[in-house]
């Protein structure tokens, strides 16, 4: 039984980096794969709280990657919550492609990714197209320093493999300053503000 296992889980693997590959080549996202609820796991609801402490009362928040909406849960009272996914989760989700247009949206008091910016082709253009859009980034990124293993990246669907230092510097490109790090398993948290001049 064991043995089966080990074997299931080498060809499921070996199918993630494929699709993975081949989604790349295109620039396209993986919409087939985030359509099945059993890529939404229940562990990642300890980032997503341990992110939500940034959120202030009264804010708007804007989540991208919604999923199971588990942030909800999480935020303080008065909050205004619009949950964004590349699929409809419900609840007035504004369905959005990160790697195709963006649609446009009003001024948020935050921006939120958690487990998400590692599907992105072009991170430096996604959050400079943003960054007019809030006043806080809260963001969770699994950085290459510690995911250093391209294999392992692409088994996880992931499309960039930026570093710690690129990461502080496409926020500090766009204005936006780290006033919090944290780290979940081997995954850092960020907060960022805008700089104001």
């Amino acid at each position: 039984m064991k043995l089966y296992k080990y074997y299931y889980n080498k060809i499921a693997d070996l199918k993630r980096r494929v699709v993975t590959n081949k989604n790349t080549k295109q620039n396209k996202s993986d919409v087939d794969r985030w359509k099945q609820k059993k890529w939404l796991f229940e562990d990642w609801n300890e980032r997503t709280e341990i992110m939500s402490r940034w959120i202030q009362p009264h804010d708007n928040v804007l989540e991208f990657g919604a999923a199971k909406l588990a942030l909800k849960q999480f935020l303080p009272k008065g909050v205004v919550y619009t949950p964004s996914d590349i699929v409809d989760r419900g609840e007035g989700t504004i369905v959005c492609d990160l790697n195709q247009t963006i649609p446009d949206f009003k001024l948020q008091d935050v921006i939120f990714f958690s487990g998400v910016l590692e599907y992105i082709y072009d991170l430096p253009g996604l959050i400079s197209k943003l960054s007019s859009k809030t006043n806080r980034f809260i963001i969770s990124y699994g950085t290459f320093d510690k995911f250093n293993s391209l294999k392992n990246r692409k088994i996880n669907g992931w499309v960039n493999a930026y570093t710690n230092d690129e990461i502080l510097d496409i926020f500090q490109k766009n204005n936006f300053k780290l006033i919090e790090i944290d780290e979940w398993r081997n995954q850092t948290i960020y907060v960022f503000d805008k700089i104001k001049s």
